[in-house]
């Protein structure tokens, strides 16, 4: 059995770690074209990978299908992401990244470099390599017991809403 002061201090370090990428992703900003919500940028790096359809991104995002069609509205207005026919279903439409939405993603991801050199500037290449490789390790042990990739639900049962939670 694990050290159960030591799983509790996990906890308590991933819940200071959510607050902190809360107060960064659950802002508003405003540009010329308005104001809008940084979490509306969270899919463009799913879409830097692969198009997909606005329900597999939502899946993809483990968030509320309105709340992704809402962000992706934001996404197409700003020129980001457009709207193309399905090859496979021409009834379906796959979300597409522009090159302006490339281009943002890589913006994006210059900023979070820059911010983690300047956070872990006394790190090593190999103490980052350990923390993202138990970190991988962590999160897919995790997703084994918490939402296995095969477990379709409308609702999870209470102890992993718990868990989530950091109430367990």
């Amino acid at each position: 059995m694990l050290d159960q002061k030591a799983v509790d201090d996990l906890f308590d370090v991933l819940s200071r770690y959510m607050r902190l990428r809360d107060r960064a992703v659950h802002t508003t900003f405003k540009t010329a074209d308005g104001e809008f919500e940084t979490a509306a940028f969270k899919g463009l790096f799913h879409l830097a990978r692969e198009s997909m359809r606005s329900r597999e991104l939502a899946e993809s995002l483990n968030a509320d299908p309105s709340t992704v069609s809402r962000h992706v509205a934001q996404l197409v207005e700003l020129g980001l992401v457009r709207r193309e026919a399905d090859p496979a279903d021409g009834r379906a439409t796959l979300l597409v990244i522009t090159d302006a939405g490339r281009e943002r993603v890589e913006a994006m991801r210059m900023v979070r470099r820059t911010a983690m050199d300047d956070a872990m500037s006394d790190w090593t290449d190999d103490e980052l390599a350990t923390l993202v490789r138990l970190l991988s390790r962590f999160v897919d042990a995790a997703e084994s017991v918490i939402a296995p990739p095969c477990a379709k639900t409308d609702e999870a049962p209470r102890a992993i809403t718990d868990f989530v939670k950091g109430q367990a």
